[in-house]
Parts: C-alpha cells; sequence; structure tokens
C-alpha cells in the first residue's frame, strides 16, 4: 500500500504518475491532431487523383462525343449515298482512337424502302477495321437501350455498360444521339447515331492507379452498376445496391445512393474486397454520370503514423524510467533528514526523550523543523513531568470519588424485599447517579410496628457539593423524624438546618410521607417536588397535586403545611425525581410528562414495584441511548397491601 511507504517513494510515485499522465495526453493528443492533419492530406490527395482520372477519361468521352455530333450535320442537312455514308464511318472509327466503333442505326425502312432494318456498323479489332451490319434477325437492335432510349428521351445518352454480343463482342458502352428529318417543319425521328467506347482501356487505368499496397479504385455507372473493379466477379455482374443487400451493409447502401446523385464524401469504410477498415473517396464523373470511388486502407494510411507514435512512446517510456532514476536519487537526498527526524520521534514515541536529531547541515526548512522538534521535545519532557503529578492527582481525586460514592450508597437502603416478614407493604427504590455521586436521595424506616416513613429529594446541582447535601438531608432526615411529631413540623425542621449556613443556596426538592399500615392513613409533604402518582383500586395513574411549601434550603422561616389521604388495599405510590421526565435524546427531544403517564398507565398498573421500576429505567434507557446522561434517576414505588 502506498499510505504505508517513505516520503521518497510516494513523491517518487507522484511525480511519475503526473509525469506519465502528462506524457500519454501529450501523445494521445499529437496523435490525434497529426491523425485529423494526415485524414486532411489524404482527402485532398484523393481529391487530386480522383479529378485527374476523372479529368482523363472525361477527355475521352468528350472525344466520342464529338463524334455523333459531327455525323448528325450530315445525315440531316444532306442526302448522302449507302457507299459514302460506309466510307465516312470507316474513317471515323480509324481516325479516332479512343473509339472502338460506330454506327448509324436507322429506323424501321428509314434507308432503304425495302429493307426494315438497316444499321452499319464500324469498329477495331487489333487495329484493323472491322464491319458488320447490325441490321438482322439476331441482332434486332430497336431492342437495345442504345437504340430505345435516345429515341424516347430526344436527347443524346450514354448506355450503361455492356457485353456487345453480336456487334462488336467486346464490354463497352455506348454515347447515342437521335437525328430526323425536317418535314413540314417538323422534326421526324430517323435514326440513331452511335459512338462506341471499350471498357478494356478505362479498366486497366483504374487498375494502373496505385494506392499503397493493397487500395484500389472502382467505377459505377449512374444506375449503381460496378463498371471496373479488381474483383472480377463484381464487374457488371453486381451493383452497389446488390451488394449491399447480399454482405447485409446498410451503409454501402448510402453511399451507393449518394455516388448516383453526383455528390462526393471522404468517409470511413469497411470494404468488401480487404475485409478491413478504410477510408472511401468518391466523385462524379459529370459527362457519363458515372462515379468514381477510391479506397486507402487505414492499416497503411496510418502505419507511418503509428510507427512514430510507437516509437515516441517507446522513448517516452525509456525518459520515464530515467526520471524515475533521477527523482529517488533527488527525493532520497531531501528526505534523509526527515527520515533522522521519523526514527527520532520513534525514539522519543518509545520514551527515549533525550534523543539526539543531527540537522544543522540541512536545508533551511528541515533546521527550522529540527529547531521546532528540539523545543517540542524539552516541552514534552517538561508535559510528561506535569502528567505524572497530575495523573496522581486525579487517581487520588477518583479513588476519593469511589469511596464517596460508597459511602453515599451506603446511606441509602438497598437490600431488597427491606421487610420481608411483613405482608401489608412492599416497597422498591433505586437511585442511578449521572457521575459517580450525585444529589437525589430516598429513604424509608419504621418509627413503630405500625408507622412508616419514606421520603425522595433532588439537590440541585451535580458532583461533590449535592453529594454532601443529599447526605445532609438523609441524616437530618433520620434524626428529626418522630413518631410523636407532625409530618410538616418534620420538614420545617430540616429546612431550618438546611437554609442555615448555606452561602452557596443550593436548595432540595423533598417528599415526606407517613404511612399508617393499619388505617392506610397517609400524612405527606411536598417541598417543590414532582407530583407522585397514586394507582388506586380503580386501576387508574392520578398525580397528588399538592405542594405545601418551596424546596428545602430557600427560605429558613418558610412554614410547610402537610396533606393527607387514606390508601386503599393494593394502591401504589410511584416517587420519582425530574431525571426521569427530562431525560433527553440524542436529537435533544425530553422524554416528558406525557410519555411517563402513558407508560404508567399502560404496562405498569397491575404490576409490583420492582417491576415497575424496571419497566420505567428500560423505557427511558430506550429513550435516551446514544445521548449522554445529564441528571441523576431516583425511582421509588410503594405497595400497599
Amino acid at each position: 500500500m502506498i499510505k504505508n511507504k517513505g516520503l521518497a517513494f510516494k513523491l517518487s510515485i507522484y511525480i511519475l504518475t503526473c509525469s506519465t499522465f502528462l506524457f500519454l495526453l501529450i501523445q494521445i493528443y499529437d496523435y490525434q491532431v497529426s491523425k485529423k492533419l494526415l485524414l486532411n492530406e489524404v482527402k485532398k490527395s484523393a481529391l487530386q487523383l480522383t479529378n485527374a482520372t476523372v479529368n482523363e477519361i472525361e477527355k475521352v468521352i468528350y472525344s466520342t462525343q464529338k463524334i455523333p455530333s459531327t455525323l448528325i450535320y450530315v445525315m440531316e442537312n444532306s442526302e448522302i449515298k449507302e457507299n459514302e455514308l460506309l466510307e465516312m464511318l470507316s474513317m471515323i472509327v480509324k481516325n479516332n482512337p479512343e473509339v472502338f466503333g460506330s454506327c448509324i442505326a436507322f429506323k424501321p425502312y428509314g434507308f432503304f424502302k425495302e429493307i426494315r432494318q438497316y444499321a452499319p456498323y464500324y469498329y477495331k479489332i487489333q487495329d484493323e477495321i472491322k464491319f458488320n451490319n447490325l441490321g438482322t434477325e439476331d441482332y434486332d437492335y430497336f431492342k437495345w437501350d442504345w437504340y430505345n432510349l435516345p429515341k424516347t428521351n430526344n436527347r443524346a445518352m450514354w448506355s450503361e455498360p455492356y457485353f456487345d454480343e453480336g456487334g462488336g463482342d467486346v464490354i463497352m458502352a455506348t454515347y447515342s444521339v437521335p437525328f430526323y428529318d425536317q418535314k413540314n417543319h417538323q422534326k421526324v425521328f430517323r435514326g440513331v447515331i452511335t459512338a462506341d467506347i471499350s471498357l478494356d482501356w478505362l479498366e486497366e487505368l483504374m487498375n494502373s492507379i496505385k494506392i499503397y499496397k493493397s487500395g484500389y479504385a472502382f467505377l459505377v455507372s449512374q444506375t449503381g452498376t460496378i463498371i471496373t473493379y479488381p474483383n472480377e466477379e463484381f464487374k457488371l455482374k453486381e451493383s452497389m445496391f446488390s451488394l449491399a443487400e447480399k454482405y447485409n451493409r446498410p451503409d454501402l447502401k448510402r453511399i451507393g445512393e449518394d455516388m448516383i446523385k453526383g455528390n462526393s464524401q471522404f468517409l470511413p469504410y469497411v470494404s468488401l474486397m480487404l475485409n478491413k477498415p478504410c477510408r472511401i473517396y468518391y466523385a462524379p464523373m459529370q459527362e457519363t454520370n458515372w462515379s468514381m470511388g477510391v479506397i486507402f486502407p487505414d492499416n497503411e494510411l496510418f502505419a507511418e503514423l503509428e510507427k512514430l507514435f510507437y516509437n515516441t512512446l517507446l522513448i517516452g517510456i525509456l525518459g520515464i524510467i530515467v526520471l524515475l532514476v533521477l527523482i529517488i536519487m533527488i527525493s532520497g537526498n531531501i528526505t534523509r533528514p526527515l527520515r533522522k527526524l521519523a526514527f527520532a520521534a520513534e525514539e522519543i514515541g518509545s520514551g527515549n526523550f533525550n534523543a539526539v536529531f543531527d540537522y544543522h547541515n540541512s536545508a533551511k526548512e528541515i533546521t527550522m523543523l529540527g529547531n521546532t522538534f528540539t523545543r517540542m521535545q524539552q516541552e514534552l519532557k517538561d508535559y510528561m513531568r506535569n502528567l505524572e503529578k497530575t495523573t496522581a492527582a486525579k487517581e487520588k481525586i477518583e479513588s476519593e470519588l469511589k469511596i464517596a460514592h460508597d459511602i453515599q450508597q451506603g446511606m441509602i437502603p438497598k437490600m431488597f424485599p427491606p421487610f420481608p416478614n411483613r405482608e401489608d407493604i412492599d416497597i422498591y427504590a433505586i437511585l442511578e447517579p449521572a457521575r459517580q455521586v450525585g444529589g437525589d436521595l430516598y429513604d424509608f424506616f419504621f418509627l413503630n410496628d405500625e408507622l412508616l416513613c419514606f421520603a425522595i429529594g433532588d439537590v440541585s446541582d451535580k458532583g461533590v457539593p449535592s453529594s454532601l447535601m443529599m447526605a445532609i438531608t438523609i441524616t437530618l432526615l433520620r434524626a428529626k423524624t418522630n413518631k410523636d411529631l407532625e409530618v410538616s413540623e418534620i420538614v420545617n425542621s430540616i429546612n431550618k438546618d438546611i437554609s442555615n449556613g448555606n452561602d452557596n443556596l443550593m436548595f432540595v426538592t423533598f417528599f415526606i410521607g407517613l404511612l399508617n399500615l393499619k388505617t392506610g392513613e397517609l400524612n405527606y409533604c411536598n417541598a417543590g417536588h414532582n407530583y407522585p402518582y397514586l394507582i388506586s383500586q380503580r386501576l387508574k395513574a392520578e398525580e397528588i397535586q399538592e405542594t405545601h411549601g418551596t424546596p428545602l434550603g430557600i427560605h429558613e422561616e418558610q412554614v410547610y403545611k402537610s396533606g393527607k389521604i387514606n390508601l386503599k388495599k393494593n394502591d401504589k405510590l410511584i416517587l420519582y425525581t425530574d431525571g426521569v421526565t427530562e431525560a433527553m435524546s440524542k436529537n435533544g427531544e425530553l422524554y416528558g410528562d406525557d410519555r411517563f403517564l402513558n407508560l404508567i398507565e399502560s404496562k405498569c398498573l397491575q404490576s409490583d414495584p420492582e417491576k415497575i421500576i424496571k419497566l420505567i429505567l428500560d423505557d427511558v434507557g430506550k429513550f435516551s441511548s446514544g445521548a449522554e446522561r445529564a441528571d441523576d434517576i431516583t425511582l421509588l414505588v410503594l405497595s400497599y397491601y
């Protein structure tokens, strides 16, 4: 893991990582920019190559197109005899090397009144001029496109490439121009003048185009038919659309549609013949409505660029290795004083506060750190000496608080059941201080066989002062309580003693009761304490809402009164301090009186004192789970039988 390594190692890794990332980012950016520039140059080259090839082809096309135009003038403006016609056709084919053959195809009975088909045709075979009359039963030229299309459309047209079986017996394309007679100021169709070009020279021209090692060029006609292609199986037998359907290539169909529309594009493309990613550029031939495509294989196109990229990458990796070595050497030298400092700190951590760290010949920052470390070392020595004294004092205080806690807990009854031989009364109580010692109190004892005294209280404040006040209050309770005194007299006497010399103005909320177990008569006094709950035979909890004076210790001359109720069989009293109702959840919400009353009425009405207290403590504990307790909790429950 990097986090467990030294600073020199981390510094080396971080610098190396940043350098590598930056290098790769520059490499990728450079590669992408170079690739884009290369593609632009290839596009320009493709445009130049295509335009040059198209221009060369169209020179032949244009020269071929001029021949029928010249013949039209002769045919439409003079009467020509057969021998003159044949001589003229022969001379045209002989004197125009780009022309494979030429024909004048007359309409039925258009030249001889007694001959239906007449179409004299001269063509070349190995530099020899041959003659053929196409007007035979085996060659019904009236059905061929080169005759019908210009006749129907009344304009000159180039035919689709075809194999002229029975004519020249070669693959050719025919430029056909209709000519007319003038009768009654109207043009009447008379026939078609043609000029043929053999596609052999065109294929040789396309094959001569060298594009890297495996690139190639091809031609498609105005209907998408493949005219030239390195794969002989495609030539004149397939079209862009038949290949797209055959090989499930929608992209090929889109390219074919764009080519026959006369558009130009430079696109990514997967070649059918090479079966690998390529770039295709295509452009139209205006005279014939054909389109030329040029294929550039990607692997050959980007070969030099990728070679440069990998060479640069290799050089960069070697450079990074050299950089790593230099970083390790430099960072090791820089961090050596820090390692010494770390060793010294480890020595101090193990208890050797006199560890020596030599830093005076180091860099300025290390020297400053060393001076600070030396001061810290001295301050740590002083701190440890003070800590030993403080710890000893704290341990002494904690020991004394533990003793105080034990003494405080020893002052309250803790044996339950407290009166196992009596069947007329059951009492259970608990005191849980928020700290080691607290200010809550409870007590109960018999004044005679019939009279039981019980009390509960809550001293203001927390900690040791409140615990001392609690001890005083319990001591006074035991000392002042007498079976011959009224409960109000007992409280008045306790209040005077507590108030006398109460310079800290501490006070005690206090509730005391004297219960006659024979009659059930309860005399009580509430000195500012929480109202107890009485659970009667009706199984209903009711507060004893009566207060007979302020908390003890506030006014020395305070006169306390008392109250009286009669307990019935199975009545219960629940006495508690405000640590119950003011318990706080981790969200800052108070437990509250309503929740306390709801708990008593839902779960505690028919339970014995011990179970009632456990139910209350459990509910308060769940409510305040996760929050720090702020106050003591004291509960006393009495059942009268």
